[in-house]
């Protein structure tokens, strides 16, 4: 018999079971909600979660929480802040529904923010509302064949410790695909702190676009070819492979906001049916009393978790559209080398050989703009030798830095 359960802060899907749909989707985005009105049209949508007062019965509740007040690339309000304090209406709705387990989703952030202080919260709420299981885990989209660092941090509380425990389910083996082609990806709207470089896969998709022109945050350098990612290619980097075309009318800018703000659609299936069908932990416990990324809480006592070692995907090239021209503008690669000599922030030296060759690419020399990233640049020239100086080549370039925005 299949778990009934309802979607909270659904976006365009992806924390939801393989099989079969939730009793009820609750998104206040209208764009949003016409992707799930197209998939699931005899499934009813909710607007705003603080105006579900009495929402149907239902054995799970699932949803990834707006994460904005906790993400590190945040304002770090916390978990009492004005979104990501809407985790204590998704709790609310849970008990009223009758749920005997609650799957969240958030930033890794969450753990460790204002001094772990707000994930106490989340546990003392959790088992004040009758939830005294809890576990919670980091995930990677690259433990699920998708080749973008995308970590994040799933809890599963319950009134049944195997429900809980499930969440430390053995993630699928998948098959390894060697990379076509040597790829690298960045974040061309950074430069103020790291931009993420890395080799074979993405940095995590996030909300970059503010306009119909689809400024994806997320940038790739391909042979000598620099340009941004496409709204196809992030959504496939979620799992969702032809949503821009079964959409059309949807704009390139909220596609990929969309992306942006989507769970990756493996692994939040992989979450959601391991927990609806109770699978066995493979997870061993490690340590009593020590916060890891993987843990349990059991009457009151914390237990860190352990876990094998996962593949990560790093065949980015396999996810990219091959015809695609375009590349980065002289603008944008002005101000990325602008930031990142001002902050001193390192990057490839090939990777900024050609920034700087599509800077002063149109006229020969750096051309002034409305945001003056070539006058600021152009600022800068007497520190240009000693960044230059510090920058390695790519085989010497450290990738090991993950991002947990």
């Amino acid at each position: 018999m299949a778990q009934t359960y309802l979607s909270f802060f659904s976006g365009i899907g992806g924390l939801e079971h393989p099989s079969y749909p939730p009793l009820l989707f609750c998104e206040k985005d209208s764009s949003c909600q016409h992707v799930l009105q197209i998939a699931h049209p005899e499934v009813p949508i909710v607007g705003d979660i603080r105006s579900l007062q009495a929402p149907p019965p239902a054995d799970f509740v699932v949803g990834g929480w707006p994460c904005q007040d906790i993400s590190q690339a945040g304002k770090l309000g916390g978990i009492h802040a004005e979104r990501s304090g809407l985790y204590f209406d998704m709790l609310r709705a849970a008990v009223a529904a009758g749920a005997h387990t609650l799957i969240g989703e958030n930033v890794p952030n969450l753990l460790t923010i204002n001094e772990g202080n707000d994930f106490q919260v989340v546990l003392e709420t959790l088992t004040e509302a009758g939830y005294p299981h809890i576990s919670w885990r980091i995930l990677n989209a690259r433990h699920f064949g998708l080749p973008q660092q995308r970590r994040r941090l799933f809890i599963v509380a319950s009134r049944y410790q195997e429900r809980a425990e499930s969440l430390h389910a053995p993630i699928p083996s998948r098959e390894t695909r060697a990379a076509s082609c040597d790829v690298c990806a960045f974040y061309w709207t950074g430069g103020k702190r790291s931009i993420c470089f890395s080799r074979g896969y993405a940095p995590a998709l996030k909300i970059g676009a503010t306009d119909n022109k689809g400024r994806a945050p997320v940038a790739i350098m391909i042979g000598s070819q620099i340009r941004k990612l496409n709204s196809h290619e992030c959504l496939r980097l979620q799992g969702f492979d032809n949503l821009n075309r079964q959409h059309p009318g949807i704009s390139e800018s909220t596609l990929l906001r969309m992306a942006g703000n989507a769970v990756p659609r493996p692994m939040g299936h992989f979450v959601v049916e391991a927990v609806t069908s109770a699978a066995a932990s493979d997870g061993l416990r490690t340590a009593f009393g020590v916060m890891t990324e993987s843990g349990l809480y059991d009457n009151g006592f914390i237990w860190s978790i352990g876990h094998r070692e996962y593949p990560l995907a790093d065949n980015l090239c396999d996810f990219l559209d091959s015809d695609v021209s375009d590349t980065l503008s002289s603008q944008a690669a002005a101000g990325l080398l602008a930031r990142s000599i001002r902050a001193k922030q390192p990057m490839p030296l090939q990777l900024y050989e050609l920034l700087w060759k599509l800077a002063i690419a149109r006229t020969g020399k750096l051309k002034p703009s409305r945001s003056n990233s070539f006058d600021i640049l152009e600022s800068l020239s007497g520190e240009i030798a000693e960044y230059l100086s510090s920058l390695k080549p790519i085989e010497e370039y450290d990738t090991s830095e993950e991002d947990d925005l």
